[in-house]
């Protein structure tokens, strides 16, 4: 069997596994997965009970677990999203305000996802746009600047283009490979999947709450993605709103 390499390459590894699948321009045309419909298969078995559930129509939880959906289409933009928009949905989504921890999980409490919010300057609060690539500092409970990038560039990180035309904003999710050995070593690569996976959960849930569409997007071009947040780190996951 084989096994991780304990040595002092592993960082390598995860960088090396991680950029062995990323999306980029000139592979685009190799990259276009054919869509399989999904054939529920049956499970073996002689005991079943069946799960009938009324959705409780006042509870606003429940609401937003059962209407969440990925959004493929274009962008409705029922919303204002100015500083308290922001203010609460980050907050929600990702802060938690002052409760210990987040409101997401993380292995050991790390916390290696990085969070930047990039806004579509023609369709979010002209006092937001000074900056448009933002990064979220949870220690401070502030989205920091870091610089203006029009939202024409932006697009092209993205691959469906219909959708991002009329995003008002995107999150990025990353983190620095270098970094997530540091204390789970072999396992790090995995938890850090898992940790944008709650993130991406949150994102869907608060923006359906908040009367906001989200798309989740692995069609994106991860080293066009990266230089616009200007981090040199690896982006895991991405997501448009609207």
């Amino acid at each position: 069997m084989k096994v991780w390499n304990f040595n002092n390459e592993l960082k390598q590894l995860f960088v090396d596994y991680h950029y062995a699948s990323i999306n980029d321009p000139i592979y685009t045309s190799t990259q276009a997965y054919k869509h399989l419909e999904r054939i529920p298969k049956p499970i073996a078995g002689d005991v079943r009970f069946s799960l009938d559930y009324s959705l409780d129509q006042d509870n606003l939880f429940e609401n937003a677990l059962m209407t969440r959906h990925s959004w493929p289409y274009k962008f409705p933009n029922n919303v204002t999203i100015d500083v308290d928009f922001l203010s609460k949905f980050c907050q929600l989504a990702f802060i938690g305000n002052d409760k210990t921890g987040r409101t997401y999980p993380s292995g050991g409490a790390q916390y290696y996802v990085n969070i930047y919010l990039l806004l579509n300057e023609s369709k979010v609060c002209e006092k937001l746009v000074k900056h448009n690539v933002y990064q979220l500092d949870m220690d401070s409970q502030q989205i920091v600047g870091l610089n203006f990038t029009k939202w024409e560039e932006i697009q092209e990180a993205y691959i469906p283009k219909a959708s991002v035309e009329t995003a008002q904003m995107a999150i990025a999710l990353s983190v620095n490979l270098h970094h997530v050995s540091e204390k789970y070593t072999d396992i790090s690569y995995k938890l850090i999947q898992q940790e944008a996976g709650h993130i991406g959960q949150n994102i869907q849930l608060v923006s359906n709450y908040m009367n906001l569409k989200s798309l989740p997007l692995g069609g994106f071009y991860d080293l066009k993605l990266s230089e616009i947040i200007g981090n040199n780190e690896a982006v895991l996951y991405t997501f448009l709103l609207g």
